[in-house]
């Protein structure tokens, strides 16, 4: 018995190929958290956390009393973490001067992360944790570039104007992953808001005056991560590759143009952290010509879609500051 297959089938097995739901490759990165007794910073998704606690002996036994002197303390607690912020190369936010460090609890916006009675303890508290962002409009980096605009004698250096035409950025586009887990203990990077990176002979790759003011503030200029994966394994993997495995030969041959493969990460290593907060990273000159031709190509320097993996400290994952004394009311 001839079977005749229909003409359409071909047609039919790549509809049901579009249909198939696309799998996502989970990034191979955990967050790089630094930590202090006032609270704790995200460096990969940017937000600043800070924990405040009040006792109810001190506040009249009343619970909502004390809720809401926790919150100030939670309050207070961000803007010590945020005056201590790394900016550059050379110094942090709270050098930038009094009026900064008084301004940050005006620039600061909060949300509440949690919030906790602990009744059973031997000493009742509540304890309230607030979280800020650095990204967004009314992000810590936006008013921050609004500040530094007023003092030409401070600061010079800005992002570029975000094209008002011209190619947009593809959400598929590629990051750029400099791999820093070689530096450790005095020599490690430490994460800060406008870091460089530069090439071995001196070639500025990577600095604040030359990324897009948008991609800046909506973004950060680097995401500082975690991450057990080695080069290979960061370097091997595709964003299309495994979808476009699902098609049958028939459905592939009928797609009109297949999507070409295209690596999901452009990775170099990190020879050195420079400056004195060590926030700047140099690489090789290879690495260097390799990173201008991916930028001219997809802007992903000027987009700030850069990823910056850090040693894990010995015992642990998480970044780590030294630990002050929290305030208690």
């Amino acid at each position: 018995m001839n079977i005749r297959l229909s003409p359409l089938l071909p047609v039919l097995l790549l509809f049901v190929a579009l249909c198939l739901p696309r799998p996502v490759t989970a990034e191979p990165f955990s967050p790089h958290i630094e930590r202090s007794a006032y609270g704790w910073i995200d460096w990969d998704a940017g937000l600043i956390y800070g924990t405040g606690r009040a006792y109810l002996d001190n506040n009249g036994q009343a619970k909502t009393k004390a809720l809401g002197a926790a919150q100030l303390v939670a309050a207070a607690n961000i803007v010590k973490q945020a005056a201590g912020l790394r900016l550059d190369d050379r110094r942090t936010l709270e050098r930038l001067g009094g009026t900064f460090t008084v301004q940050l609890k005006a620039f600061l916006r909060y949300q509440e992360h949690q919030r906790q009675l602990v009744l059973n303890s031997s000493r009742p508290y509540a304890e309230v944790t607030l979280v800020t962002p650095l990204h967004g409009i009314e992000g810590l980096t936006a008013q921050l570039l609004t500040y530094l605009r007023g003092k030409p004698l401070e600061w010079q250096k800005f992002p570029l104007p975000t094209p008002s035409q011209g190619r947009s950025e593809q959400a598929d586009a590629p990051w750029l992953v400099i791999d820093a887990r070689n530096l450790s203990g005095s020599q490690a990077v430490q994460p800060g808001l406008f870091p460089k990176i530069a090439s071995r002979d001196g070639r500025i790759l990577y600095d604040v005056n030359r990324v897009y003011q948008d991609a800046l503030q909506q973004r950060g200029m680097a995401r500082y991560v975690h991450s057990t994966a080695d080069l290979g394994q960061l370097m091997a993997q595709w964003d299309d590759s495994a979808w476009w495995q699902q098609l049958s030969p028939v459905a592939t041959a009928w797609a009109a143009e297949p999507r070409s493969k295209r690596g999901r990460y452009v990775v170099a290593r990190a020879e050195q952290a420079t400056g004195l907060t060590r926030t700047n990273l140099v690489i090789s000159a290879s690495d260097a010509q390799r990173l201008q031709t991916e930028d001219a190509h997809n802007e992903l320097l000027r987009q700030c879609r850069v990823i910056i993996v850090t040693a894990a400290p010995i015992g642990g994952i998480e970044g780590r500051r030294s630990q002050p004394q929290p305030l208690r009311f």
